[in-house]
């Protein structure tokens, strides 16, 4: 127990293990001081001392892979800088493919971790075998070769970063459990020990498995769950390098790495065991797990395929320890929602090790500037809901989590564990139509529409996946006669009081000063001028505004808005995303359609485009407003939820004469991809502003003071080095989804952010950024070149669109 314990510290950060050392070590670097490391028992004990050590730095996004990179530069000099050995080592990797689909899967993995900076690239089964001796290509297709990825030994570095912020001036205070987190209107103030309480400005939950419970503690949802993760070790086997690439044979779900002459193997099996829900027992510490020789078969299996002399090798050690994994299988970090200065990096879903360092140095960035160095929403805190810390969903749906980080990564995979939690009023009249349903934020949304015969299942592939002709039909629907999808997953947020519009003219940077009744699409900035969020605001009167976000982004968005809602003034902002269901009935015929069920007049006179009023339909008054995500003209009809249902039996009813067809969100998708509408997340994140994305149209200059101000003006003053664009191919076969490098005269200028087919004009379309670093970029410049876009490892020629390649002056919303 800490017997020099302090009363105070600027920074309570609980949890020993090597995230938690490596945010003190960062926060020591950019000069904090007074910070202390609260371990409950010894440094390393929890699960990072049992971890595999690799450093592989390819992952889902760019954001997690920027953080591996980091790790491969850090650790390589920790030992120089601390002292302390480390056991970095430089290996390599390779990957493995048994598939044709695997392989389609690393050579679009390949091409993207090259716009990553990471070097990736296939070699032949002979130059696999030959950089491991002792590895059998039996059975294989392919094989990818990263040269940079290496291997650490996890509790010496740990420790050496222990070491570092010691030397920084931090303070570690090992078998110091905190039982208690204070609060004081509605921010951190200090924990409670056995040994006392000590009073702060900051506390950061480095917990990892025990993570849930000290978020209870403080009132903050951390959504994780552990798992048995197992891995052998071989005694030293004849033939094997001591060095040697680690190896991945995803198709066997195993990962194979050297151990100093012997061989070391685990990985990620498709149905995992939970564990611990019914709490970790307080003496865990260097703890082992009872074996599961059955539960490890499917590696050992792999095993004897990829390394057939392990027949004859004898297993020194089975290790089997709990790793905690988060619903997505991404982990946490940043300031929690609910509790200001309470910061959370854990949930590492079992990449801890490689992706320490560059989480580390994240929070402390954001701790201290109040923003990380770049975009992190794919593993920011926000990203969950309060639902998401019950344990039966936890639970159930970790049995799936580990198995995901081995499997086929397609397009629009779906998990299929712990469902349903969501489901809108007319799912089960969606259910009846036919509607195979994709998940996002729980909600449970129709993706596509099987016809009379076909299942409503699905099944992926990479270029023609099953519903690939159905979503066809559906998106056709739209663009030549009328379809109906359901979209009640939308985030709604109402904001009121006296002082409701100078709250969002602040945080705005669209006008939204405008006359009840009128919709406004906008931007809300960052100090850097970056996306926050993009939404609708729609005046219903003098001091109360609707606004539409998306429904991943609720959390995120409600605290953005109440982070910058000064506490005093007359404004509030309330979530009412479940009191009101979402109906759009989009396309040619939406005006005729909706004529049938309402008096109102929806002339484009009397009703014209960015407008909205209550309206008559069937016995319901829902809130219409005449807004399209999809570049077609049609209505969004915001409807109180218990009276969703007949409006929505109605419209059907009603549609009979017009052909109308229900719509899932594949097609929604790739409608809007051809509209050129943008999605936040993937075509304007925190690091992008409107004017690179194009859509300066929506921001207001010179209607005063706004978030992002400042960094705009600063910004068109030096002029832009980068801008969205849109591609279509010219060949009608290929398919982009996202992160594929776009070239211009040869030379790589961007990636794609996202894409799909658009299936009215006939081939892939997508968007990127493209960029001419130190020199201003214009439109003379973008549409002089030539591009080419590499998918699956060949060049496809690609016209260049400023704006989108359907319907490029808008009017058809208009209409």
């Amino acid at each position: 127990m800490a017997e020099n314990l302090p009363k105070a510290a600027r920074v309570v950060i609980i949890g020993g293990g090597i995230i938690g050392c490596s945010t003190a070590y960062h926060l020591s670097k950019i000069g904090w001081k007074n910070v202390i490391l609260l371990e409950r028992k010894e440094l390393a004990s929890g699960t990072t001392w049992a971890a595999a050590g690799l450093v592989t730095q390819l992952r889902q996004n760019r954001q997690m892979s920027n953080l591996v990179k980091y790790a491969t530069e850090l650790y390589a000099g920790l030992e120089a800088e601390t002292g302390q050995a480390t056991g970095y080592i430089t290996t390599g990797a390779i990957a493995v493919c048994r598939t044709r689909d695997r392989r389609i899967e690393w050579l679009r993995l390949a091409a993207m971790a090259r716009t990553y900076g990471i070097d990736v690239h296939e070699v032949s089964l002979q130059e696999a075998a030959d950089m491991v001796p002792g590895m059998s290509t039996e059975g294989l297709l392919a094989a990818f070769y990263i040269p940079k990825d290496g291997q650490t030994n996890p509790e010496d570095t740990a420790q050496a970063l222990a070491r570092g912020a010691r030397q920084g001036g931090v303070r570690i205070f090992q078998n110091t459990p905190v039982t208690g987190i204070r609060t004081h209107r509605g921010r951190v103030c200090g924990v409670t020990t056995p040994a006392g309480e000590v009073a702060c400005e900051y506390v950061v939950n480095c917990a990892g498995m025990w993570g849930r419970r000290l978020g209870k503690m403080a009132g903050v949802g951390i959504p994780l769950h552990a798992a048995e993760h197992m891995h052998a070790v071989t005694l030293p086997m004849p033939g094997l390098k001591r060095v040697f690439p680690s190896v991945r044979d995803f198709d066997g779900y195993t990962y194979f790495k050297s151990e100093n002459g012997a061989l070391l193997f685990g990985g990620f099996e498709p149905v995992a065991k939970p564990w611990g829900r019914d709490g970790i027992p307080e003496g865990f510490k260097f703890t082992q797990l009872q074996e599961d020789w059955d539960q490890f078969e499917i590696f050992t299996a792999c095993a004897m395929t990829r390394f057939p002399d392990i027949r004859d090798a004898e297993i020194r050690h089975l290790e089997v320890v709990p790793e905690s994994f988060t619903p997505d299988t991404a982990f946490m970090i940043g300031e929690a929602p609910e509790l200001k200065n309470f910061f959370v990096a854990c949930g590492m879903n079992s990449v801890g090790i490689a992706s320490a360092a560059g989480v580390g140095r994240a929070v402390a960035q954001w701790m201290d500037q109040g923003y990380p160095e770049e975009d992190l929403w794919p593993v920011d805190v926000r990203r969950f809901f309060s639902w998401q810390q019950n344990v039966r969903y936890l639970h159930d749906r970790v049995v799936e989590s580990v198995g995901v980080l081995y499997h086929k990564h397609y397009p629009n995979r779906q998990r299929t564990t712990a469902r349903p939690v969501i489901q809108s009023p007319v799912h089960d009249r969606l259910k009846d139509l036919g509607a195979c349903f994709s998940q996002v934020a729980g909600w449970e949304r129709a993706d596509w529409f099987a016809p009379p015969g076909v299942d409503p299942v699905h099944r992926y592939d990479w270029h023609r996946p099953n519903w690939f002709k159905h979503q066809a039909a559906e998106h056709l629907s739209v663009r030549d006669k009328v379809g109906l999808y359901d979209l009640s997953s939308m985030g709604k947020l109402l904001v009121q009081g006296g002082d409701a519009l100078s709250a969002l003219q602040s945080i705005c940077a669209n006008d939204v000063d405008v006359a009840p009744g009128t919709v406004v699409y906008t931007p809300v900035l960052n100090r850097r001028g970056g996306y926050e969020t993009d939404i609708t605001v729609t005046r219903l009167d003098k001091n109360r505004f609707f606004i539409v976000t998306a429904a991943a982004t609720v959390v995120h968005d409600l605290d953005h808005f109440r982070r910058h809602i000064s506490p005093y003034a007359r404004a509030t902002v309330t979530d009412v995303t479940h009191g009101y269901a979402m109906l759009a009935v989009m396309g040619p015929r939406a005006r005729d359609l909706l004529s049938r069920l309402t008096d109102d007049d929806l002339s484009n006179g009397a009703f014209p485009y960015a407008t909205a009023r209550e309206i008559d339909m069937a016995y319901a008054r829902p809130l219409a407003l005449r807004m399209s995500y999809v570049g077609e003209l049609g209505w969004e009809l915001y409807i109180p939820t218990l009276f969703c249902v007949p409006v929505f039996d109605a419209l059907m009813e009603a549609g009979r004469e017009f052909d109308l067809k229900p719509v899932g969100m594949q097609a929604v998708n790739s409608l809007r991809m051809e509209a050129g509408c943008r999605h936040w997340e993937a075509d304007i994140t925190t690091d992008d502003t409107p004017f690179e994305a194009g859509l300066g149209f929506t921001v207001k200059l010179d209607k005063g003071d706004f978030v992002g101000r400042r960094a705009l003006v600063r910004q068109l003053d030096r002029g832009l080095q980068r801008r969205l664009v849109m591609f279509t191919l010219e060949d009608s076969a290929p398919v982009l989804y996202a992160s594929e490098p776009i070239f211009r005269n040869g030379e790589q200028v961007g990636e794609i952010t996202s894409g799909a087919y658009g299936h009215k004009l006939g081939c892939a379309v997508g968007m990127g950024y493209v960029c001419k670093p130190e020199e201003a970029i214009d439109h003379q410049w973008i549409l002089s070149g030539e591009y080419t876009i590499e998918i699956e490892g060949r060049q496809v020629p690609a016209t260049v669109h400023i704006r989108s390649p359907y319907d490029p002056d808008n009017q058809r919303v208009r209409m």
